[in-house]
């Protein structure tokens, strides 16, 4: 049996893609030269079609990616050059921003009032405060705002596209230029996001700190978690379960495919109505990078069925990946974005490449065999029930151990640590993530009909959130669990990969080859 590599071309054309913005990044002194790099690329792609020139496919593929990063870098670099200059009456450089959420307004103890909001300029994250703030009004999603100000880069930012703080200093300096649209689907999804917040929760009063995680887990509000506790997840190498990506947006297109199929719609139509309405979720949630991934993955796995082909993950991702960095190349400095990126292709490599071998259960299924043919139903089922749960707990270290391997430099590098702990914890972790997820998906429609239906699926989230805290705890506390370590380079990170890849290259070689088709493949010849 051996794995279908027919998609490494079009992955290969996505990493292709993602090195030649990283180079783009890298050379970034050169960014005002982009109109010729676009230039070239035009040129490279006459060469490539017209001439049929096809080995260099693959130079014009990074071509692209240098012109991309170039032509975003010279827009960051003129908002830095604007931020730093004064007008001619010695104001601070004015900038018009839509609030896109997290508006608040706080007051100090002289009864000062400050107020903030979420918005972006030139693809890079601003948070802007406005100091001694008079208006009576706080900013609401949608608006419109000038303001003048400073431009500072948080602390510890790692990226040249973290978030910048704009400091507005007068009251004077800054007001509004244009109501929101109260028809816009920003302002829609931001409503909706708001109402299904405080059913989330529902029940689970008697605990803010848990409350606050499954807001995060459903909807993606991290606002009330407590630094502390994100820094046990972080050490334990756990937090990952609180920023929506795969896991969270493979289970909401299970529960959707589950409720279209119980109205008798065939596959094909559970697909179609099913990408649309995860696509209505990825905006709910803000669209954050890893869930941008996943939904487009999940998107063009079940969009196969639409057009009657066979599914290919290998393929979702690479598609998925030429579509997110070709469209927002600064996405390749964004370090959530890298680690989804990133672990998604090491568990669909691992998938694959782990299945073409014989698994240490196949003498289970022998043994499954040999009582199907005496005519011994009990054992069979019996063997059958302990070669799932078997099964189903080696496919979970394994999938963890990709994970690791394919993310560890990531974040070594960004956070200068390795979560040994997290090969195990995540096991279990995992599993209870996916529960908490499910739950709080239940609790959440029933509390619109059966208030105390919801509260009852809201405090089983609840239980299985708690359960993730306390194994968290439970490994930060095991000597040597999570590690910490200097800065990796990227020459560090690239003999890190290539080491794993030889290693892998050499056990293709040795290990038998599976020989025994899979177990419920054989239950349904069987039957």
């Amino acid at each position: 049996m051996r794995a279908n590599w027919t998609a490494l071309p079009i992955v290969i054309l996505a990493a292709t893609l993602i090195a030649g913005e990283a180079a783009g990044f890298t050379l970034s002194r050169f960014a005002g030269l982009w109109p010729w790099a676009a230039a070239s690329v035009i040129l490279m792609v006459c060469a490539t079609v017209g001439w049929r020139v096809r080995h260099v496919v693959h130079l014009t593929v990074f071509a692209v990616g240098v012109a991309l990063a170039w032509h975003v870098e010279s827009k960051r670099i003129a908002l830095d050059e604007r931020s730093g200059t004064i007008s001619e009456s010695g104001r601070p450089p004015a900038f018009t921003l839509r609030v896109e959420g997290d508006a608040v307004c706080r007051r100090d103890r002289k009864g000062h009032r400050t107020v903030s909001f979420r918005s972006s300029l030139s693809g890079v994250p601003v948070k802007v405060v406005a100091q001694f703030f008079e208006d009576a009004r706080t900013p609401e999603d949608g608006e419109l705002w000038r303001c003048a100000g400073w431009l500072s880069r948080r602390k510890n930012s790692v990226s040249r596209y973290a978030g910048r703080t704009l400091w507005v200093m007068d009251s004077r300096l800054i007001g509004k230029v244009s109501e929101a649209d109260g028809r816009s689907a920003d302002v829609a999804y931001r409503r909706l996001s708001d109402s299904l917040m405080r059913r989330v929760g529902k029940g689970v009063e008697w605990s803010r700190e848990l409350q606050s995680f499954s807001g995060a887990m459903l909807l993606g509000r991290k606002d009330g978690i407590p630094y502390g506790r994100l820094a046990v997840f972080a050490a334990a190498g756990t937090i990952h379960v609180f920023a929506i990506s795969g896991l969270h947006v493979m289970l909401i297109a299970g529960l959707l495919n589950g409720f279209l199929k119980a109205f008798g719609l065939s596959r094909r139509m559970c697909a179609a109505c099913a990408i649309p309405m995860l696509a209505g979720y990825v905006m709910l949630i803000g669209y954050p990078p890893s869930a941008v991934r996943a939904g487009l993955m999940v998107s063009l796995y079940l969009g196969a069925y639409l057009f009657g082909r066979r599914p290919d993950s290998l393929a979702a991702w690479g598609v998925a990946a030429i579509v997110i960095f070709g469209v927002s190349p600064e996405m390749a400095l964004n370090v959530g974005c890298m680690l989804s990126f990133s672990v998604m292709l090491g568990i669909v490599l691992w998938i694959r490449w782990s299945g073409q071998f014989a698994s240490p259960l196949d003498g289970l299924m022998r043994l499954a065999a040999i009582e199907s043919m005496l005519g011994c139903g009990r054992r069979k089922r019996a063997v059958l029930w302990v070669h799932g749960r078997l099964e189903w707990i080696l496919g979970a270290l394994g999938i963890s151990f990709a994970a690791w391997i394919a993310g560890a430099p990531i974040a070594a590098v960004v956070f200068g640590r390795l979560a040994l702990g997290s090969l195990l914890v995540n096991v279990a972790v995992v599993p209870l993530a996916g529960m908490a997820v499910a739950f709080s998906v239940f609790g959440t429609i029933a509390a619109f009909v059966l208030p105390q239906i919801g509260m009852i699926f809201n405090n089983l989230a609840a239980l299985s959130i708690y359960l993730m805290s306390w194994l968290s705890d439970m490994v930060v506390k095991i000597p040597y669990s999570s590690v910490e370590t200097l800065p990796w380079s990227w020459l560090d990170c690239l003999m890190w990969y290539v080491a794993w890849f030889a290693f892998f290259a050499l056990l293709t070689r040795h290990l038998p080859r599976r020989e025994f088709i899979h177990v419920r493949e054989w239950e349904k010849g069987d039957d």
